[in-house]
Order: structure tokens, then C-alpha cells, then sequence
């Protein structure tokens, strides 16, 4: 890796881990030149790291103003999840008579993996397992336009988590998701159409109004 690219990387991974830690809030203003007086790096390798970070919605580049760490309404959070709710439900429907014994053990897999990575507070690693969980079953389906829409949403989300969850202050009993995540996977293997669909809608809300709560710790 040439110097220019370690400093791209290094630069990106330090402000996505100063926005996890909320140390940088939303709506915070972030300049070019304080990042480079902190990071001691000149200005070019911010500017990657910001359209980077940009791309993943944590940021935006607002004109004559600089980067802007993104600050998502509770409408913003609703369509999403509320959209969520129907594509998934949908994806699991679709994918009940096509389950087979290996992918329960490949969702089983993935809740441990959950797991673990809740334990080892590792967030990073956290959320592309809870992205795998939710997107298996569009997976299943063997869709690949429904797989691109629920990764996309997938990957929305991952930014409101980063934003607003509480992730490394809340105790391993007061998580809500990985319960939740069982309770899917249940009705999956119960090829219960029905009770697969409330499952998810009951887990998307859930996180959808922890989230919107939430926004007061910026405050």
C-alpha cells in the first residue's frame, strides 16, 4: 500500500470511529483543516476520506460550508424502516419453500456470530453480520433486484445505527435485536408465512422507535 492510500484509509477509519464513539455528532461542522491539524496529514487524503464517508450517508458535503456529519430526521428513519418492513417481509415469504436444513444452520451460524461480536464490542463486525441475517433470505429467494433493494436499505440503516445506537453503553440484556433476530429465524424454520412477517415488522419497529428515542442523547 503506498503512503498516499495508509493515509486515505487512516484518515477515513479515524473519523468513522470518532462518529461511532460520538465524539463527532450530527449536524456537527467537520473542516479539512481542523482534520488535518488533528490527524497531522495534509488536506488530500481527508478530502478521499470524506467523499468516502459521505457515501456511506455519515457525512455530507455541503457547498461553502465544508462536511457535515449527517444529522437523519425520524421521517427519514420511518420511510426506511417502514419500507424495510415490507421488502423483508416479502423476501422471507418467498424464500419459505425454497429453506433448507443448511441455510438454518447458516442463520444459526450468523446469530452466534451476532452474538460474539456484541460481546467483543466489535460494531464493525456487528453490523455486516446483522446485515447478512437480514438480507439471507431475499438470498434464499434467489432474487437478485429484491437482494440489491434490501442490502441498499440494509446499508441506510447501518448509518442510523452508527449515528444514533447506543451501542457501547448498552449492556448485552437490554439488546433488543439478537431476541428478535431468533424470533425470525424461528418462524423461518416454522415455514410460518404469517408469523415470519409480524416477527420482522415487530424487530424493524422496535429499532425504529429505540432510534427515534435516541436522538436526544445529541442534545
Amino acid at each position: 500500500m503506498t503512503n498516499k492510500k495508509r493515509n486515505e484509509e487512516m484518515a477515513y477509519e479515524k473519523l468513522k470511529r470518532a462518529i461511532m464513539l460520538k465524539r463527532l455528532i450530527p449536524g456537527q461542522r467537520v473542516t479539512e483543516e481542523w482534520v488535518s491539524k488533528e490527524l497531522k496529514m495534509s488536506r488530500t487524503p481527508i478530502r478521499s476520506a470524506f467523499k468516502r464517508l459521505e457515501n456511506e450517508n455519515l457525512i455530507e458535503l455541503v457547498p461553502n460550508k465544508g462536511a457535515v456529519v449527517h444529522n437523519p430526521s425520524n421521517k427519514e428513519l420511518e420511510d426506511v424502516f417502514n419500507l424495510r418492513i415490507v421488502l423483508e417481509s416479502y423476501a422471507a415469504k418467498l424464500a419459505i419453500p425454497k429453506l433448507t436444513e443448511r441455510d438454518l444452520v447458516v442463520l444459526n451460524e450468523l446469530m452466534e456470530q451476532e452474538l460474539e461480536s456484541y460481546q467483543e464490542r466489535d460494531f464493525e463486525e456487528f453490523m455486516r453480520v446483522n446485515g447478512e441475517i437480514h438480507a439471507y433470505p431475499a438470498k434464499i429467494a434467489d432474487n437478485k433486484f429484491l437482494l440489491r433493494e434490501v442490502e441498499t436499505l440494509n446499508q441506510w440503516a447501518d448509518c442510523y445505527l452508527i449515528l444514533r445506537d447506543e451501542f457501547y453503553s448498552m449492556p448485552l440484556e437490554d439488546v433488543k435485536s439478537i431476541p428478535e433476530h431468533k424470533a425470525i429465524i424461528s418462524k423461518l424454520r416454522e415455514r410460518d408465512a404469517d408469523g415470519v412477517e409480524e416477527a420482522i415488522r415487530k424487530h424493524m419497529l422496535s429499532t425504529l422507535s429505540d432510534l427515534s428515542e435516541r436522538s436526544s442523547i445529541f442534545n
